[in-house]
């Protein structure tokens, strides 16, 4: 993928140009009458600013338009550095300036910066032994922050792939991502060495002085195999300390300690001492209908690791829970997996916190929503004595290609609207309001992200109050229901337990849940 020699100061030194007769810009051996050397590189530099002409930091593609090939900086810090794939796109990261040396030849170069951003890009041809400079202003994309919206990623760790100094990553990474909030997970998988594992949990101050608020969080986990979840996995942010045993059973540090304490038991120890606690992976895992249902549960991670699946995520809206949608990446920050929060009043950490466990939310790796309900966004509740209409407004803007934006009731489409140029899309509507539920907005889309992953953005839901009329939906409650009377008898059979009390008191949980649900269901609406 574009490994060329990298010349070293010296030798590029030598080949240093000056203006030669006719004020052309020459190698220095072409004016001493010798033949060009065309093996001497092509110098391309340049700025990286804002619309208000700030140095700010991004990422940068540069690639050789004859062969499609990526070209990097030596010793550049780059996006997924040993990931291949169809649909991936490589970058490297500059702090307000870039430059690179690379073949004679024909180049197009892409800079990016989060998602609010626009992508600039420029087409250059270079020749042996001169410096280009090509200079680049990023601007937004819409009035994002104009209205109060900071984005987020609420997962992270680093693995051994990233083979340069983690400090250095996490000092640029995050901003040149335009990330205003970011959130590495402490985790434990036996004895992988995850290099993020060396920060304290807590705030990190010292990887805070960017434009991007640092937090060192956990995710606690559990699996049935190292391929097939067990309780689950969830994230704790904004927590004093570690939650502890990070992970149970199979995952722990010597791969033998008991499936003990459940999932669920840890969210309540996290929410004790002040913690967020955000469910991962789509909702994959026993133990998200007990977390759920007992109220040890702030959010619901979205895709992150994965592409987005809605079918859990609705499930439990049509039971009636209040359940933020929220994302992030995992592995590193490769793609643009982000939940967006809009903050009241100033912006800070709290404020950010607060805006998540609201639900005043969306998330996106590509694809910016406004969505309203008379008025009101996500998180908000729209409550009427009768079955009525609501005014639903929807705009979408998207620097990468969708297809379409919807409006999904409680999990069924009930208007939807083509994009203008896979860029654009406004919708605005009358829903009829029959019953108590929810509205939420989701763009569709055939493309994927530089990442290789399905391009998507959903809201978290605008919630609906009919007097007299049930909010819940019987079916989803029985699928959980079912669910739970399954992991029960998972649980007694085959996982490990240090006392049959402690083997009583997980299971006991899951009663609880299927106590909760059931009532569920008999006061639902089929």
């Amino acid at each position: 993928m574009g490994h060329h020699r990298h010349l070293s100061r010296r030798e590029i030194f030598e080949r240093i140009t000056f203006l030669g007769a006719g004020s052309l810009l020459l190698p220095l051996g072409g004016v001493r009458g010798e033949k060009p050397d065309t093996s001497a590189p092509a110098i391309i530099r340049g700025r990286l600013t804002d619309s208000a002409g700030r140095p700010v930091p991004a990422k940068v593609r540069v690639v050789d338009t004859a062969t499609g090939r990526a070209c990097f900086p030596e010793r550049a810090i780059r996006t997924m550095p040993k990931v291949e794939g169809p649909h991936i796109r490589h970058y490297f990261y500059a702090r307000g300036q870039y430059e690179i040396a690379v073949p004679p030849g024909r180049y197009s170069i892409e800079v990016v910066r989060g998602l609010n951003c626009e992508t600039v890009t420029e087409f250059t041809e270079v020749g042996s032994g001169i410096t280009h400079v090509h200079d680049f202003t990023i601007p937004p994309l819409g009035k994002w922050r104009e209205l109060g919206w900071y984005s987020g990623n609420t997962h992270t760790h680093y693995h051994l792939q990233i083979d340069e100094d983690p400090d250095e990553r996490l000092r640029l990474v995050p901003p040149a991502e335009a990330l205003d909030v970011s959130v590495i997970s402490y985790l434990i998988r036996n004895d992988s060495p995850y290099i993020t594992n060396r920060y304290p949990v807590g705030r990190l101050p010292q990887f805070s002085r960017d434009g991007t608020i640092m937090d060192m969080g956990e995710e606690a986990r559990n699996n049935r195999t190292f391929g097939d979840f067990g309780y689950g996995h969830c994230l704790f942010l904004n927590i004093p300390r570690a939650v502890e045993p990070v992970s149970t059973g199979l995952l722990s540090k010597d791969g033998k300690a008991p499936d003990f304490p459940t999932l669920s038991m840890l969210c309540a120890e996290a929410q004790r001492i002040g913690g967020t606690t955000v469910w991962c992976h789509n909702g994959g895992g026993m133990e998200l209908p007990v977390a759920a249902a007992l109220g040890n549960l702030h959010a619901f991670n979205l895709a992150d690791g994965l592409d987005a699946d809605y079918a859990r995520y609705y499930d439990l809206l049509n039971c009636g829970f209040r359940m933020p949608a929220s994302s992030g990446t995992d592995w590193w920050i490769y793609d643009h997996n982000r939940v967006f929060v809009q903050v009241a009043g100033d912006f800070h950490y709290d404020s950010w916190i607060a805006g998540l466990r609201s639900g005043r939310t969306f998330v996106t790796n590509g694809p910016l929503l406004d969505f309203k309900v008379e008025g009101q966004g996500p998180g908000a509740w729209v409550a009427r004595d009768a079955p009525t209409v609501a005014r639903v407004e929807v705009r979408a803007l998207s620097r990468v290609p969708f297809d379409t934006v919807e409006v999904v009731q409680d999990g069924v489409v009930v208007a939807a609207q083509p994009a203008v140029g896979g860029r654009e899309a406004r919708l605005e509507r009358e829903i009829p309001l029959w019953r108590g539920g929810w509205l939420a907005a989701r763009v569709q889309s055939s493309a994927r992200s530089h990442g290789g992953a399905r391009v998507f953005a959903h809201t978290s839901p605008v919630y609906v109050r009919i007097a007299g009329v049930p909010a819940r939906r019987a079916e989803a409650a029985g699928r959980f229901i079912d669910e739970l009377e399954e992991s029960q008898s998972f649980i007694r059979k085959s996982y490990r337990f240090a006392s049959d009390a402690d083997r009583a008191v997980a299971v006991g949980r899951f009663g609880s849940a299927l106590a909760i649900y059931h009532k569920i269901a008999a006061a639902s609406e089929a």
